[in-house]
Order: structure tokens, then sequence, then C-alpha cells
């Protein structure tokens, strides 16, 4: 290490027990990030500042408005940019010299065993199940460390996982603690939910925190301890996972991690037809959707819809009610976010619809969030 090097870690080297072989550890040490978002964009800075020699991230999604507030590498004018290239050209900035390579593109079956393999520390922070189920399975098949985070709305967990022929005794892996990938709408996202920007800073360091500690030996991680973060009630509470010994070891990934989409079946042509008959003004577009929803996406103008968030709505159908009693067109077309809330709206009052006259239809597929 070079004496400007040095100095920019000099207070990490005043640390007890952190010595100068493990800031070189860390020099040395080869990290994948999975997704630069709300946890990688804390956890990248993290490991940058701390020193990691090298660097490898993988993201195939472009800066938003709406990801700011959370994702604290990325400003307004890097809307639309690719976050990975923006991410880079941030760390190269921490720490000149650093190694990053920046991989525009989606963590796939294709192309995660030969990352894995590469890395000798894999940091999963993806937002959704089927990326996490295929990095974990990658894990356990080139044994290589997996540390694990989630974040929603005030909450988050972390845990380091190691499983595998190449984990001592076999390991734990993500799949002792949930065996079977849940479908896409086990749970809500970011988007639909909510999350506290500063939760993902919190979770995104800790994660950081257990990777810093297990490549520099600085404090042993253990395998299967799962950390959960409580902002509102500013907690903190783990548990352990033991492998299940009855569970077969991951040998090969499957064909695809892609579970049933939670949106309704899409039909673009149908799509486009109720489009134009909103833009002509012989339908009426009803947005049930949640009031923040509508600032991340929207139909295209002219339309206006009216607004009817299920949030809202009593047990009797009255707001439905007053809703439907106000629009002036026979046909009214529903939408959300992907299609599920919709048909399901349409479901639930389609005959009262038609006892005031009105006919409801599901937009098909809803509005695609950017």
């Amino acid at each position: 290490m070079n004496e400007q090097e040095l100095r920019r870690v000099a207070r990490q080297l005043a640390l007890p027990g952190f010595s100068l072989e493990s800031q070189e550890r860390l020099r040395r040490a080869h990290v994948l990030v999975i997704g630069a978002g709300g946890l990688g964009c804390p956890l990248l800075q993290s490991l940058a500042g701390a020193g990691v020699g090298r660097l490898s991230m993988i993201d195939d999604d472009v800066v938003n408005l709406s990801n700011i507030h959370r994702q604290i590498l990325f400003g307004a004018s890097d809307e639309g940019k690719p976050k990975v290239e923006v991410a880079a050209a941030r760390l190269r900035e921490l720490q000149p010299g650093i190694n990053v390579t920046a991989l525009f593109s989606r963590l796939d079956v294709h192309n995660a065993l030969g990352l894995f393999r590469a890395a000798d520390l894999v940091i999963d922070g993806s937002d959704s199940f089927a990326t996490k189920y295929l990095s974990a399975d990658a894990a356990e098949i080139t044994g290589t460390p997996l540390i694990w985070g989630t974040v929603l709305r005030f909450s988050g967990q972390v845990a380091l996982w190691h499983s595998g022929t190449a984990a001592p005794g076999g390991g734990v892996g993500l799949r002792d603690l949930f065996p079977t990938q849940p479908g896409p709408d086990f749970a809500p996202d970011c988007a639909t939910a909510g999350v506290l920007g500063a939760t993902t800073a919190v979770v995104g360091n800790l994660m950081a925190t257990e990777a810093i500690k297990h490549l520099s030996g600085l404090h042993p991680v253990i395998p299967g301890r799962v950390t959960s973060y409580d902002a509102l009630a500013a907690t903190l509470r783990t548990l352990t996972v033991t492998a299940d010994p009855a569970r077969p070891r991951v040998q090969e990934l499957q064909d695809s991690y892609a579970a049933a989409a939670c949106a309704a079946p899409g039909d673009p042509e149908a799509a486009r037809v109720l489009l134009a008959e909103l833009r002509a003004g012989t339908a009426t577009a009803l947005d049930v959707r949640e009031p923040h929803e509508s600032l991340l996406a929207d139909l295209p103008a002219p339309i206006r819809p009216h607004r009817l968030p299920l949030s809202a709505l009593d047990e009797a159908g009255e707001q439905v009610r007053a809703a439907l009693n106000s629009l002036s067109t026979r046909r009214v077309v529903v939408y959300c976010a992907s299609g599920k809330r919709s048909a399901e709206f349409v479901r639930n009052y389609a005959a009262l619809a038609q006892e005031m006259g009105h006919e409801l239809i599901s937009l098909p597929g809803g509005v695609p969030r950017p």
C-alpha cells in the first residue's frame, strides 16, 4: 500500500484488532455485489471506503427520480443513466485505484456460476425472490460465501450464508431457512409498500460490516445468523439457522427462476384498444392504486383518470357506488400497476356496476413502472 492509501485508511488502522494485514486482506479481496439500488448503494460506498480492492457489480436498471431518496450514490442529474456506471464513477472518486467492474446486465442462470466462482464473497442486494434464490443456489454450488439482505418499509434482515461441499461441514444456506421460492406476490415490493430510505442505509451498512469482518478476519461471522432490524422500535434481534440434514445440497441451477407473474395475464392488443377508447373519451379510466403509485407511473396524456384507492373502500361499497355515479361513460377501464388488483376489483363490483348502467373492464397488464 502506498502512502496515500495508508493515509486514507489511517483511522481504520487505529481500531483495536484491525492490523495492516487486515487491511491488506481487504485490498486483495474481490467482492461481487448484486444490485446497485437501495441496499447496493450504501454497501458499495462503505466497501470502497474501507479499502476493498476489487468490486464487481451487476444491475440492469437505470436511475429513476423515485430511487434517489434511498440510493445515495445517485443525483437528479443521473436520471436515465445505468446505475452501475454511475455507481462505478462515484466509487472511483472515493477510492482512486480501486478496480471496479460495472456489469449493465441481469444475473441469470447463464452468467451466475462464472461470476460467483470469480469472487471471494458475493453480496445479494437484489429485490426479487427469483434473484435471491438464484444467488443462493449459485453460492451453494460454487461454495462461495453469500451475504444476503432484505428491506421493506421500516425493517430489514441480514445474514451470511455459506453452504455446499466447500463449506465446513456442508454449511448452512438460504434454503435451510426458506426451502421453497415463494411467488412474486408473496410480499409487496418497495413501490407498493414503500420503504424508508434511512432503513436501506442501515441494512446496507449492516451487510457491509459483515463483509468487512469476514474478509479482513476482524471478527468471526457465523453463517446462518440472521439479524433483523426494526427502524421504528430501533431494535436488533438475531436468530441462528442450522442446516437441515434432510435437505439435499443444490448441485445444479434450475432452468429458470422466474416465478409465475403477479400480474393478470397480459393482452397487448386488448390494452391498446382500451387505451384508444380512453383517449377518445368513450371510456373512463378508474385508478385503484394507492395515491403514491401515480407518482411513479401513470396512463399517458391526455387520459385523466378518476382515483379510487382500494385502501379507502368500505365493506358496503358506498365509495364505489359514489365513484361510479359520477362517471359519464358506460365503459369504465379499471387499472393498477400489474392488472391483478384491477381484475379483483372488477370481479367484486361488476354486478353493482351493471345495476348502475356501467361495464367494468380491467386493463390487462396494468401500468408498467419505470
